[in-house]
């Protein structure tokens, strides 16, 4: 399957892959062989687990020679989970929400700011850090960005596109005011 995705792109022909890990999300459960691999909880080995599988993607897009051109972005929908027990981790040096205060399901921001992650060798410059305010619907405006399309006037009326910021080589400038 793969391997035919990789021989139409490298003919023209775009494709789209959405990998919607459940991890790590609740219920918190690694495979038998990553449980007790990060040496602090279950929570620890099942991210671990995903940090895996995503390293299996990218190496994939390597081997076919497609990552050049991929755009591969990494996020959340939201912070922590709780049932991580966040005690437990923070007595094992390790703090989920950073320095942020909150988790999943509560109104603080450890439980709203997540990763954007985003690799794209022949667009991103590697190693680049954005302080910039983005939102996870800026993906539409930045993706229509990309391909050159414009939206139409109701769709993605949310969306900001943060692709200027890479092109101007101003990673830092505001891509929003606000976020809600």
């Amino acid at each position: 399957l793969l391997q035919g995705w990789a021989d139409d792109a490298k003919q023209g022909q775009p494709f789209f892959l959405y990998v919607p890990f459940a991890s790590p999300h609740t219920p918190i459960v690694p495979t038998a062989p990553w449980y007790g691999q990060s040496g602090l909880n279950p929570y620890a080995d099942f991210v671990m687990q995903t940090d895996d599988a995503i390293g299996q993607i990218l190496g994939a897009l390597d081997e076919l020679e497609l990552a050049d051109d991929t755009l591969v972005v990494f996020t959340s929908d939201n912070g922590c989970s709780p049932q991580a027990d966040f005690a437990e981790l923070r007595g094992l040096g390790h703090d989920p929400s950073y320095v942020f205060r909150g988790h999943k399901a509560d109104i603080y921001e450890g439980g709203h700011r997540v990763p954007y992650i985003a690799r794209w060798p022949a667009g991103l410059p590697a190693g680049a850090k954005c302080a910039a305010l983005i939102g996870l619907q800026d993906t539409l405006a930045t993706c229509a960005d990309i391909i050159g399309m414009e939206l139409p006037d109701a769709a993605g009326v949310d969306s900001f596109s943060w692709l200027p910021r890479i092109t101007q080589g101003n990673l830092d400038g505001p891509v929003r005011e606000s976020l809600v």
